[in-house]
């Protein structure tokens, strides 16, 4: 990644209207956290923390429907995130701020692995099943 600010880009649209535009509003609030002034950043990460709940419950939903043969491996990673953005939440709640920042940067990252790995293959079963199945 570069020195940009991070924001959508069609390099990680998956073609799935509806996860897509979750993606979108993940990268928004994620991005937020980089813009911060440290008066605020609870407040954003909790907003992200919100979404990024009902965003992965979402997806943990539509592989549990579909028998989407990796959800195990796609589930863990969703868990395993959240607690950690839930652990830098408290821990900058205790004064360690540059934790805080460490995740802004680090976030971005870790989702674009994901959406060019896992997501990518849940949308394109979640795609196969829908022709299937109209």
């Amino acid at each position: 990644m570069s020195n940009q600010p991070w924001k959508w880009s069609d390099r990680l649209s998956l073609q799935h209207a509806e996860i897509d535009a979750t993606h979108q509003e993940f990268v928004s609030l994620c991005a937020a956290l980089s813009h911060d002034d440290g008066l605020d950043f609870i407040q954003k990460l909790d907003a992200l923390i919100a979404h990024t709940l009902t965003h992965f419950e979402q997806e943990n939903q539509w592989m549990r429907e579909t028998h989407f043969p990796p959800a195990g491996c796609h589930q863990t990673e969703h868990e395993t995130v959240l607690q950690l953005m839930q652990e830098v939440r408290l821990r900058v709640i205790d004064g360690e701020l540059d934790l805080g920042q460490r995740l802004a940067e680090e976030l971005p990252h870790w989702f674009e692995h994901h959406v060019d790995t896992m997501d990518n293959m849940l949308a394109r079963h979640l795609l196969n099943v829908a022709s299937v199945s109209a």
